[in-house]
């Protein structure tokens, strides 16, 4: 009985492994498509899922997404979460439904099958650094702390700005 039940632990850590490096390179020339939308700080993220801080993960509507281009981010993301530090009254909180110049964009590769990106923002009603993990499949998590505000990661996919 011990066996069997060893045997079917080890077989359903085998499953999940598999299941767990699915973000794996499968085409290298979608790789390489991504590395240089990276670079060249040109491209967009397609948001399909907001997961607040203390909430559950929710779906988010159609055309929610993150665009990169010409030094700037913009942003029609939606936000879920509390506040520390906020302005009283109608102080204009665009929450994160802005554009603004990135401040020290960088792009770092941890592992062969991802890309982590990373710059901060200042649009004047808060500072933001943001967190992007790319995989080399499209998949894409973007991960926003606001300084006044609860943290918030989105999941989508990473587009080029032709498709827009």
């Amino acid at each position: 009985m011990e066996k069997k039940l060893l045997i079917s632990s080890l077989l359903l850590m085998l499953i999940l492994a598999a299941c767990g490096s699915s973000n794996k390179v499968v085409d290298p020339q979608r790789a390489e498509a991504i590395k240089q939308l990276l670079e060249s700080g040109q491209y967009y993220v397609m948001v399909g899922s907001m997961r607040p801080l203390s909430a559950p993960t929710m779906s988010v509507s159609l055309g929610q997404k993150m665009i990169v281009r010409d030094g700037s981010v913009t942003c029609y993301l939606p936000y879920v979460g509390s506040g520390q530090n906020v302005g009283y009254g109608a102080s204009g909180y665009k929450a994160l439904n802005f554009t603004s110049p990135m401040l020290d964009y960088k792009v770092e590769y941890p592992k062969a099958d991802r890309a982590r990106v990373t710059f901060r923002v200042d649009n004047g009603d808060d500072h933001y650094r943001f967190h992007v993990e790319v995989f080399m499949n499209g998949k894409t998590t973007i991960d926003v702390d606001p300084r006044g505000r609860d943290a918030i990661s989105y999941s989508g996919m990473i587009h080029t700005l032709n498709e827009l």
